[in-house]
């Protein structure tokens, strides 16, 4: 893991310099205020139409908290996409990898400071967004379990970590970042679809999503088989990408 350190101060102010950063925490802060907001103005709204009359339920903090894990995991999954393709197949294209590890520098510790660096971009917009969600939910709609929403975001951390783990180990394969991208949402949506059997749900990796919200609900049923599979697919695919740089002409 030689010079980890300096490769990772140099992505962060890369992510920083390149508005990576500020783009990923607005949009979870976005979701994450804008969420309980339609929620409290929804059916204002829909009295205004005044065409016909539309029972609106009496939404719950629950409701709102569930809805915005929903949408950000959607949502951020593409953003995922979008900036960790080219993480390690735009510097091959340039050339600029090649200069990197010409340097006294591990291939390991290159591939561990890319996803180093995107794990704590996605943490901060994480952080932001629950802040936001809790913030609101709490004023417009009532008393949230806050361990809970803590833990349930932590499970949504991991989730990410495993789509850049992902999203990292396809830039890794090509030096196209739309290829690599191409491939990495073949294989996220490949796990969400594994996910939908019912009976495979606390063991496929989307099922610690499905867990975090049954926590803010109140409710049982944990899925530690999935934390783990998820844990366990983070680590494979991160020295999958050290072994395929290895071996890829640079």
């Amino acid at each position: 893991m030689s010079g980890f350190g300096v490769l990772l101060k140099k992505e962060l102010r890369e992510h920083f310099k390149t508005y990576r950063l500020l783009i990923v925490v607005a949009v979870f802060l976005f979701f994450g205020l804008g969420t309980p907001l339609m929620f409290h103005y929804l059916p204002s709204l829909l009295e205004t139409t005044g065409e016909m009359k539309v029972t609106v339920p009496d939404f719950t903090a629950t409701d709102v908290v569930n809805e915005y894990f929903g949408t950000i995991t959607q949502i951020g999954l593409l953003v995922v996409l979008l900036v960790a393709m080219g993480a390690v197949a735009r510097e091959r294209e340039r050339g600029t990898a090649m200069m990197t590890l010409s340097k006294p520098v591990g291939y390991g510790a290159f591939i561990a400071s890319k996803l180093s660096a995107l794990a704590v971009t996605f943490g901060l917009g994480i952080v932001f967004g629950a802040i936001a969600c809790y913030s609101y939910t709490v004023i417009l709609f009532g008393e949230l379990d806050a361990s809970a929403f803590v833990i349930a975001n932590l499970l949504i951390g991991l989730f990410f970590l495993l789509c850049i783990a992902v999203t990292l180990l396809c830039s890794t394969l090509f030096r196209s970042q739309l290829a690599a991208g191409g491939l990495a949402l073949v294989m996220l949506l490949g796990l969400w679809v594994f996910s939908l059997a019912g009976s495979l749900e606390t063991y496929a990796p989307m099922g610690v999503i499905g867990w975090g919200q049954r926590l803010v609900a109140g409710l049982g049923n944990d899925a530690w088989g999935s934390l783990g599979i998820s844990l366990g697919l983070v680590v494979a695919c991160t020295v999958l990408a050290w072994q395929a740089l290895l071996r890829r002409e640079l």
